[in-house]
């Protein structure tokens, strides 16, 4: 999906109607999960609001976003929905 398809699904999604003065959060749920079933690792969600978090903090392309998100504390993307390092250590 490229970057203007993205901004504007977003911006002109009819799922988001209504919702005003919601949370980022809240908003975001409501969007459909474009990507296939196959090979999906992280919530829909979760990615949306780390990226959305690391653009907040001045990254400015998908690089930086990836960046932000390897050097965030635990916590942070903890509160974004993401899993704990630990719970991924174990995984493997």
């Amino acid at each position: 999906m490229c970057r203007q398809s993205a901004t504007a699904r977003l911006v002109k999604s009819p799922s988001l109607a209504g919702c005003s003065g919601r949370s980022l959060a809240e908003r975001v749920v409501r969007l459909p999960d474009p990507r296939h079933r196959r090979g999906v690792r992280h919530p829909f969600v979760s990615v949306l609001l780390i990226a959305a978090s690391a653009v907040a903090a001045g990254a400015r392309s998908y690089a930086a976003i990836g960046q932000w998100a390897g050097s965030a504390p635990q916590q942070a993307l903890a509160r974004c929905g993401a899993r704990l390092l630990t719970s991924l250590m174990r995984d493997v």
